[in-house]
């Protein structure tokens, strides 16, 4: 299995908006970067569009 290919995004937020997701961290156990991507997966659901999965490859024919 490949490893998935991720991009870093670095951009600043409110205090509000920090602080929530810190709480939810604590409360749930989810980090705040799955929350952000979950956020950006669900806005973008929102708009209509579905990012692309990666394909799941055909197994390997085994030679007799």
């Amino acid at each position: 299995m490949t490893p998935r290919i991720r991009k870093l995004f670095t951009f600043p937020i409110d205090d509000e908006l920090s602080e929530a997701l810190r709480h939810i961290e604590e409360r749930d156990g989810v980090s705040k970067a799955e929350q952000i991507r979950r956020g950006i997966r669900m806005w973008l659901k929102s708009k209509g569009v579905e990012p692309k999965t990666e394909r799941k490859r055909a197994a390997t024919r085994k030679r007799p």
